[in-house]
């Protein structure tokens, strides 16, 4: 019992600590100062509507191709279907900001396919119908090719786990494959749908490097150029605030509007999906629908960073951008480990007490997710300088506010994926091993572990990539001189080295492939 309450207390603790910036980021939507006026009257309209523009339209985008290519890859095989289950998850290994420098060397007014078509055509760019790549049409086209698979994956997973029974009651009411694809497979799938969407709109409001690279003006821009341009933390903490008030709102709606639907499949009548195999024009038909979005979101970019990576990897690859891989490398491994080892805490006691307390600090914990990076970051700065002046300590700019940061932005994940991992053990082995007076101890080490290891490697895999893509949060946390493979491509755009700024990035992506590849088995494995 005594080691019962000492997990208990350290969730508590653990709680209390994840939240505490997030509670004087929140505090701040009541200050003012003499800048903020300012900011309303001239730039806060924009940002307000930008982020919702970029919102709805990746919210669009990402449920039409993330939910049709799951429902083709999960109900039909055709020719690559099997191909197709790995190469749509692709697109997630790439950070959107480097899709966005990618797709802006492409089809920008000076971009190489741009150039190429002009002369191909023998045209000016003035004679022909241009779609102007760095604007906000195209942040939320970049956006949606690399934030899709977060539909794909949870529909897949849903659809896997429906029964076939529900569609073949609706083939012996005489509908037809695309009305029982509306009428019947949408409104059930519709939970999966929205919690992909939600997590990719999410992930849209809170990006900076690919609205900062196209020159959209939004919260998260606002919150950098007024901290940074106008020296004004209050007027940016109160901009974050604002943000994060507008994220919980939105997750708050969306859940409420859904309280009284309920989708459950057949119970003792469950069976599997049978696929059926599509032949002629539906099978092309079905190859050029999964095709598309895997050339536009993985296949293009990738080929153009690999040619720039060719043209200037000699001139980055020296010793000082080793010592950014190694720190990239450190940083990830060891706060994913970190953070794989605090989630399992979290809900290894839920699972140990299953009392409301124990629920509610893990799903506390979880809200740091919904906060984007920039706003993090805010609120750690001003947490550790509160703590700095209480203490007479120096935390604020060391690497530990870094991981603090991650911590509080990324254990949601790792959370999930635990609780996913314990759904799936039995609570009558726990009892079983009572039973036999077997000690907690023995049971974990015996029992649980064994059979929680995948969930602890899929965490510690995630963590470990979503870390080394993080960029908003680091730019604003890294101590002074410490550069990681994310900020380096940022800063190199920056200085206008686009090629050069491919070399890091090319790193982030391999990394990420290899990360997205090792999720895809584990996933047909389960």
């Amino acid at each position: 019992m005594n080691y019962l309450n000492k997990l208990t207390i350290s969730s508590v603790l653990l709680t209390l600590l994840i939240s505490a910036p997030a509670l004087l980021i929140f505090i701040n939507i009541f200050s003012s100062s003499e800048h903020w006026q300012h900011l309303v009257d001239t730039v806060l309209f924009g940002y307000v509507f930008n982020s919702l523009y970029i919102m709805v339209g990746v919210a669009v985008l990402t449920s039409t191709i993330g939910f049709s290519t799951a429902y083709i890859t999960s109900v039909f095989t055709f020719t690559g279907s099997n191909f197709f289950h790995y190469a749509l998850i692709l697109p997630f290994a790439i950070p959107t900001y480097i899709v966005a420098y990618a797709y802006a060397g492409m089809f920008d007014i000076t971009g190489s396919v741009t150039t190429f078509i002009l002369e191909l055509l023998d045209k000016k760019i003035t004679e022909v119908i241009f779609f102007d790549i760095m604007s906000i049409e195209g942040a939320i086209l970049v956006m949606s090719l690399v934030l899709y698979p977060y539909v794909y994956l949870i529909s897949k997973t849903y659809l896997r786990a429906e029964s076939a029974s529900i569609i073949d009651a609706s083939k012996t009411m005489g509908l037809t494959n695309f009305q029982i694809f509306y009428k019947v497979v949408i409104p059930i799938s519709r939970p999966a749908i929205v919690a992909g969407v939600i997590l990719a709109v999410m992930e849209a409001a809170a990006d900076y490097g690919v609205v900062d690279y196209y020159g959209v003006p939004t919260f998260v821009t606002g919150i950098f150029r007024t901290w940074f341009g106008m020296g004004s933390v209050e007027d940016a903490s109160k901009l974050a605030s604002m943000l994060m008030l507008f994220i919980f709102l939105l997750i708050f709606l969306e859940r409420y509007q859904r309280r009284n639907k309920r989708y459950k499949s057949s119970g003792k009548d469950f069976k599997p999906l049978s696929k059926q195999k599509l032949t002629g024009t539906k099978n092309i038909l079905a190859f050029i629908i999964c095709f598309v979005p895997f050339l536009l979101g993985f296949i293009l970019p990738f080929l153009q960073m690999s040619y720039w990576f060719y043209l200037s990897y000699e001139d980055i690859m020296d010793e000082d951008f080793y010592t950014v891989l190694y720190q990239t490398l450190a940083l990830g491994v060891g706060t994913a480990l970190l953070i794989t080892i605090l989630a399992f805490l979290f809900t290894y006691n839920v699972r140990l007490h299953k009392n409301q307390l124990a629920e509610n600090l893990t799903q506390t914990a979880k809200l740091g997710y919904s906060i984007p990076g920039a706003v993090v970051a805010v609120g750690v700065l001003s947490f550790f300088s509160l703590v700095d002046h209480t203490f007479d300590i120096l935390i604020s700019g060391t690497i530990v506010a870094v991981v603090f940061g991650y911590l509080v932005r990324f254990i949601a994940i790792s959370i999930n994926n635990f609780e996913a991992g314990f759904s799936k053990i039995p609570q009558s082995y726990d009892d079983a091993c009572k039973t036999m007076n077997v000690g907690q101890l023995s049971t974990f080490y015996k029992v649980i572990l064994p059979l929680i290891k995948n969930a602890a490697f899929a965490s510690f895999i995630v963590i470990f990539i979503e870390v080394i893509k993080e960029l908003p949060l680091t730019m604003v946390l890294r101590p002074f001189n410490f550069d990681t493979l994310a900020v380096l491509s940022h800063e190199l755009v920056g200085q206008a080295q686009v090629f050069e700024s491919s070399v890091p990035a090319m790193f982030i992506v391999l990394f990420g492939i290899v990360s997205v590849l090792l999720l895809a088995k584990k996933m047909i494995k389960d």
